[in-house]
């Protein structure tokens, strides 16, 4: 029986393995659709790139200060493989988010609930937001995934390692990270925040964060979207809201209900952080897979499946 059961173990890693690599495939297609229509950062990075000798001159290196490594990463392995660079961006692309997905796809396979949750996880992986994460913010998708190593390894030096790593790549995720250190903080047992406590003292910091980002205009862009979008935004934000009470009391719950509330406080003030958006979905999977409560999973399926199917719907038609 032993092993019958480890050989069932090795064919289902080997399915998960085939399916994360071809999800690897359809974000690198993803971003290669991006460079041809245009949109995306695609255009940008590829600009800095292919001037990078007049960047650099005109800027006095100001240009690689703030995400310098990930461009010296970039620069390295055009030279190193002789390659070009959208094919270095997809080749990233295609690493980054394949190893999410198995990442993934291991902890839904310890489950005993696969049925319910599986059509879940196609959803959110093959939703806007989330693919853009990696086919177009690849590098925010690359400390993204940084901070989910780091946050669910057991060894707590190489924990703070990829976490300060994932910051200096982008420092975009400096506020999840502090979330991830305030659920700790709210959760001490001197502590011990109640659920009400928490959810008010997460709405406050996240306001705060946001406030702080308007006031000093610090990595902000105006809000572009529609009102309609906004509303869809909204109404998302409701659902992580309120699915489940224990999302609260969960690490990354936590950070998804915080992540959330940053983007409709940016919406409040004129600030858009939609980006976080795919984040917050990414992060509140997890919690589902770890929670594994089949209700849950079910109730957050059925709120989700109209807000995947609308802006999936406008991310179409936007490109045609």
């Amino acid at each position: 029986m032993n092993t019958i059961s480890i050989k069932k173990d090795t064919f289902i890693m080997f399915l998960g393995l085939l399916a994360s690599i071809a999800y690897g495939f359809f974000v690198a297609a993803s971003l290669q659709r991006l460079h041809s229509s245009g949109s995306g950062d695609i255009a940008a990075l590829l600009n800095f790139f292919e001037n990078i000798d007049i960047f650099v001159l005109n800027n006095n290196y100001s240009v690689i200060a703030g995400d310098g490594l990930f461009r010296l990463l970039v620069v390295f392995l055009e030279n190193f493989f002789n390659a070009e660079t959208i094919s270095v961006l997809s080749a990233i692309a295609f690493t980054v988010s394949s190893t999410v997905f198995f990442i993934y796809l291991i902890n839904i396979r310890s489950t005993r609930y696969l049925i319910y949750i599986l059509p879940l996880f196609l959803m959110v992986f093959m939703s806007p937001n989330v693919v853009n994460l990696y086919a177009s913010g690849i590098r925010s998708g690359i400390a993204f995934t940084l901070l989910l190593i780091a946050i669910t390894n057991r060894n707590a030096g190489i924990r703070y390692i990829l976490l300060s790593l994932s910051s200096v790549i982008h420092l975009s995720m400096v506020p999840l990270i502090s979330f991830y250190f305030l659920f700790h903080i709210l959760r001490n047992r001197r502590i011990n925040a109640s659920s009400s406590s928490c959810y008010v003292l997460v709405a406050l910091y996240s306001s705060s964060l946001a406030t702080f980002a308007y006031v000093y205009q610090y990595n902000v862009t105006a809000v572009n979207s529609s009102i309609y979008f906004n509303f869809l935004t909204f109404c998302f934000a409701l659902l992580l809201l309120f699915t489940s009470k224990k999302a609260i009391k969960n690490v990354f719950g936590f950070m998804s209900i915080g992540i959330i509330l940053v983007v409709i406080a940016g919406n409040i003030l004129d600030v858009s952080f939609s980006r976080y958006a795919g984040n917050a979905l990414i992060l509140y999977l997890f919690f589902l897979i770890k929670e594994a409560n089949p209700d849950t999973i079910k109730v957050f399926s059925l709120g989700y499946a109209p807000y995947f199917a609308l802006t999936t719907f406008f991310s179409i038609a936007n490109q045609l």
